[in-house]
């Protein structure tokens, strides 16, 4: 108890100590996997699903990537969504956090935490339609789709098909929020 006393003094006194314990549990500690995607909302109630090349096991999916060492999730979606699709969006609220991934003989996705992000999109109807045809050139996508979450046409994986229905239900409550704060 006395050892355990002195220590936590010591490493409270000396900036040295501190930074020694700092760079050990950075090397000590387990790191983890956390990706960050979209469910991106259109006007009419779509959401964007794309279809991958790097995503064998669900090729189809919400738009997003890995989290950067330091970066903020939410940040995370709207880089990837501007650097993958040139689209303006507004990430509004995390709707899901769960484990995702596995073993790499059923998975290429490593296991680790998948967040997803309910978000709007920015921007006028032309500008979008652009920014989306355009998008299918990049080296990561072979198409894009909006589609009507209730009638899903494709299977996603089941992190990003759960944020998908929990993000539905925020855009209808702002729907009818919305329409009543018009009367």
């Amino acid at each position: 108890m006395i050892f355990k006393q002195q220590l936590a003094g010591w490493l409270q006194r000396f900036r040295l100590l501190r930074w020694l314990l700092a760079v050990a549990v950075r090397l000590v500690v387990p790191r983890h996997y956390v990706g960050a995607v979209g469910a991106i909302f259109n006007e009419a109630g779509q959401v964007l699903v794309m279809e991958h090349v790097f995503r064998p096991h669900f090729p189809w999916g919400l738009p997003g990537g890995w989290v950067e060492r330091g970066e903020d999730p939410a940040e995370t979606v709207r880089r990837e969504v501007e650097e993958e699709l040139a689209l303006a969006i507004e990430v509004k609220q995390l709707v899901l956090c769960m484990q995702q991934g596995g073993p790499i003989i059923k998975n290429t996705t490593p296991s680790g935490l998948g967040l997803v992000y309910y978000c709007r999109l920015l921007g006028d109807t032309h500008t979008v339609a652009k920014a989306i045809s355009q998008a299918v050139q990049n080296h990561e996508i072979l198409s894009i789709e909006w589609v009507d979450p209730t009638t899903m046409p494709h299977k996603l994986s089941p992190l990003e098909q759960n944020g998908v229905l929990l993000a539905r239900q925020i855009f209808e409550q702002e729907q009818v929020s919305q329409k009543l704060s018009k009367f």
